[in-house]
């Protein structure tokens, strides 16, 4: 018979077989930085890195991270920099990093570059983690390097190699050099015979045909993007403000698993909703009012961007019904081109067509959309041939301030061989499908 002792003592020991059982089988917490790769484990991005030199076949490349990185940042940038660097490697919050592929060296092709240690800068970001075997696992790389020696490696590779490619987005005139090409005029003035090739187009390329993992979590993307629109249309009322809605929104998003927004929210009441990029949130809410979201949600790096017109009230006015059913009549004329093989400018077309038509051509003051991905302006080429697995926006709009409102429609297209996937089809669309979901509030 147990007395209070015993039982106490046997409660302990209870306890603490639990909690060593627990630890055991929990899995082991990850401290200092980098991290590792995320959203994929290193194999995929290993995997990414071979056909990019596969397609390079000779030459050395460097692919820059971004200088740096804002960890606890609520919004991802409208155009994220470093973003082929995520995409070869998966270390997106990892800054001042550098990537350097050599196909043509006999036993280390790929090197990855980190900044130094600096334990008094560690203290404020936290820990990185020193050169070793727990750094090549997380990362994937069995050469890691410190910056430092970035450009001594690049000398000498780049004069085993003979050329040194830009693989890089391509900069205007006006803009800053990129810093790979920056270092490559330093080299090649040092290493007589090396030259420069041109292959902006290599990552990009890749980058812009979805592999079916970056679909899944696209569509999860989507899905939270989905839960914070219908949320919007349910809690819409007279007397709120701009900034209410989006807290509404942006709430469901980190609901449904998102950590971060795409790009800042998008919510614009009457005349508000015909300034393309508002970015205001204190204008009220009053009956009669047309509300324009146009919001995203990332989850696990990947972007969503979808646009919804909707009336405070819960039904359009005739008027209000009339533009809206004319954007929706654009953008439906320019998915009915969308397929692989199809040209951009001939979807523009079709929609500023239908337009046109309705009177409103100098309403429409954008361009018809955007590819997305890792970034909510993903890369791509609009005036090549679109390939199959590539995703864009279609988004017409017209803009009427002088009426106090304007209409946009935006949804996500998964291009196909032989037509076109509407990523975004679950969210509410059309004046009934809208007016539904507002009516059950």
């Amino acid at each position: 018979m147990l007395n209070r002792r015993t039982f106490i003592a046997a409660t302990a020991a209870t306890g603490l077989a639990s909690t060593q059982s627990w630890a055991q089988n929990a899995a082991p917490r990850t401290f200092g930085y980098p991290a590792g790769t995320r959203p994929f484990g290193p194999d995929v991005y290993r995997e990414r890195r071979r056909k990019l030199m596969e397609r390079m076949k000779t030459g050395v490349a460097l692919v820059y991270g971004p200088a740096t990185v804002d960890r606890g940042a609520g919004a991802a940038p409208m155009d994220g920099p470093g973003s082929d660097f995520s995409y070869l490697t998966g270390l997106a919050d990892e800054p001042g990093a550098a990537l350097l592929l050599a196909p043509g060296e006999r036993t280390f092709r790929e090197f990855l570059f980190l900044p130094a240690v600096d334990p008094e800068y560690d203290r404020w970001e936290g820990s990185r983690l020193l050169l070793g075997g727990e750094l090549r696992r997380r990362t994937g790389f069995d050469k890691v390097a410190r910056m430092g020696s970035l450009g001594p490696t690049l000398a000498q590779a780049a004069a085993r190699a003979g050329e040194m490619r830009y693989i890089g987005p391509l900069a205007s005139p006006d803009a800053a050099l990129p810093r790979e090409l920056e270092l490559y005029g330093r080299v090649a003035a040092r290493v007589p015979g090396t030259r420069i090739v041109n292959q902006h187009g290599l990552i990009h390329a890749m980058r812009l045909v979805k592999e079916p993992r970056e679909l899944e979590l696209m569509r999860n993307a989507i899905a939270a993007t989905d839960r914070g629109m219908r949320a919007a249309m349910r809690a819409a009322r007279p007397g709120m403000k701009e900034y209410e809605l989006k807290h509404i929104i942006e709430a469901e998003f980190r609901a449904a698993g998102a950590r971060r927004l795409a790009f800042p929210s998008i919510v614009g009441v009457a005349r508000n909703s015909a300034v393309l990029h508002y970015m205001g949130g204190d204008t009220e809410i009053r009956a009669g009012d047309l509300i324009l979201a146009d919001i995203g949600a990332e989850v696990d790096s990947y972007a969503a961007d979808i646009t919804r017109t909707f009336p405070v009230d819960g039904r359009f006015t005739p008027e209000q019904r009339r533009v809206y059913d004319t954007v929706l009549a654009a953008q439906d004329a320019a998915a009915a081109r969308l397929r692989a093989g199809a040209v951009y400018e001939d979807l523009e077309r079709a929609a500023t067509d239908v337009i046109e038509a309705a009177g409103h051509r100098d309403d429409f003051w954008h361009g018809l959309g955007h590819f997305v991905g890792l970034d909510v302006h993903d890369v791509g080429d609009r005036a090549q041939p679109l390939p199959a697995g590539a995703v864009l926006t279609i988004e017409p709009g017209i803009y009427l301030p002088q009426r106090e409102f304007g209409v946009r429609i935006e949804d996500e297209y998964l291009v196909t061989a032989s037509d076109n996937e509407r990523l975004s089809r679950a969210v509410p669309r059309t004046v009934a499908e809208i007016e539904a979901v507002m009516a059950a509030r």
